[in-house]
């Protein structure tokens, strides 16, 4: 038979069942749906992650205090809080009860002397009441240098300037306080009010694609210190922000930093009390950890698909049953086994083919309503390929032992089923 001829009759036995035929094929879409979107979803973040690093610079290392930290706010990778920590036992050199996970002022001020530091950010963190015109809302204030601000903060200005070191009461920021939080973009050289105090905007940074960015007012950080009564030497920054010299290798400066502040909280490397991290080595620890998610979500979708599977092949055993005396006719005359076995292969697989194109169209519908909650989720031309290839698989390993079944069935007991 004619490769024209055995996709004419597949797709006519798939027409005369066509409820049951969609049933089938919703198996495959649930299932395709769910790992295209899933691997669309680690892809974004990979690439969101990639873009932010590039954003940053490859010379950025944020130091913060505890344990690794999420993304925080206003470029690095950011700690959650304005001092985070923990309370316990007391390494040697401190007091028991005495805050031990923190990195103080005196530290960093230790730490920009270090060979290889460009600028050093050490930053001052805390949600205060934001007053704008009649609008009022709760937002992250970060206390910065602003002689290393433009550096460290990874982010182009869409209006107006970067903190200088000459302002006060001055203030930049991120693009949604602007754009979303109070709808004015034309706030530059207007005032704002911070837990009362005034503040002139002199600054409205670019959409960064980073929520704790876009979302933060940045002041002064001699303002913000004592706005937060943290004027002590002592007292615990939020987050420092590194810039490395451009002659010195980051890692190699990272591994200075690490070491210095060994020795100043008097731990070691396996009780550390501290992270540091850089562009790359945070890029390596996100992306670890969105693959063991995908890796662990896929999985679930699987079953989805493994269940689409088993319903292809119900599907073609049920077919083989209802088209037994119409096998029995093409065998009399002069069909082939091979090309019983091709019919059969040819309907499963425009099943598994129609169920994975639906799948796919569903996953970029999943991807925009993502994408409306900030989700980044990325479907490329080669995963779209992959996909409808592998519904192909699905569909025709799950009909293989269907088309074997009606391969062997002798064609005069064929012609006399009922």
């Amino acid at each position: 038979m004619k490769l024209k001829d055995i996709l004419s009759l597949a797709l006519n036995s798939i027409r005369h069942r066509s409820l049951r035929s969609w049933l089938t094929i919703l198996g495959i879409v649930i299932g395709m749906a769910s790992i295209v979107t899933l691997i669309g979803i680690s892809m974004g973040i990979s690439e969101s992650i990639n873009e932010r690093m590039t954003a940053l610079g490859s010379n950025i290392i944020t130091v913060s205090a505890g344990g690794m930290r999420a993304f925080g706010a206003g470029g690095g990778f950011g700690v959650i809080g304005a001092g985070g920590g923990f309370e316990g036992a007391a390494p040697p050199g401190r007091e028991r009860g005495e805050q031990t996970a923190k990195i103080t002022f005196r530290e960093a001020d230790d730490l920009r002397t270090l060979p290889g530091v460009y600028k050093l950010d050490a930053r001052v963190e805390a949600r205060k009441t934001v007053k704008y015109k009649d609008k009022n809302s709760s937002l992250t204030i970060v206390g910065t240098q602003p002689l290393a601000f433009q550096d460290s903060v990874g982010v182009d200005m869409l209006y107006g300037r970067y903190l200088s070191t000459s302002d006060q009461h001055s203030a930049v920021v991120g693009f949604r306080v602007a754009n979303a939080t109070f709808n004015d973009l034309s706030m530059l050289n207007k005032e704002i009010k911070i837990d009362g105090n005034s503040f002139r905007v002199v600054g409205i940074l670019a959409e960064s694609g980073s929520g704790s960015t876009d979302t933060t007012v940045f002041i002064p950080q001699a303002v913000a210190r004592s706005m937060f009564n943290l004027t002590s030497a002592t007292s615990a920054v939020s987050q420092v922000v590194i810039v490395a010299n451009s002659g010195y290798d980051t890692d190699t400066v990272a591994g200075t930093v690490e070491s210095r502040l060994i020795t100043l909280h008097h731990v070691t490397e396996q009780t550390e009390d501290f992270q540091v991290m850089t562009a790359a080595k945070m890029q390596s620890t996100v992306s670890s950890v969105s693959d063991t998610l995908t890796m662990l979500l896929g999985g679930i979708a699987s079953i989805s698909l493994l269940v689409g599977g088993i319903g292809v092949a119900n599907t073609m055993f049920m077919s083989v049953l209802e088209q037994t005396k119409d096998i029995g006719v093409l065998k009399s005359l002069g069909a082939k086994n091979r090309d019983v076995t091709a019919l059969f292969l040819s309907e499963a697989a425009i099943i598994g083919f129609v169920g994975g194109l639906l799948g796919v169209l569903l996953s970029f519908a999943a991807s925009a309503v993502l994408g409306s909650f900030n989700v980044p989720t990325s479907i490329s031309a080669e995963l779209i390929i992959g996909t409808l290839l592998f519904s192909i698989l699905i569909g025709v390993v799950a009909g293989v032992f269907p088309a074997r079944s009606a391969e062997a069935i002798p064609p005069v007991e064929a012609l006399r089923y009922e």
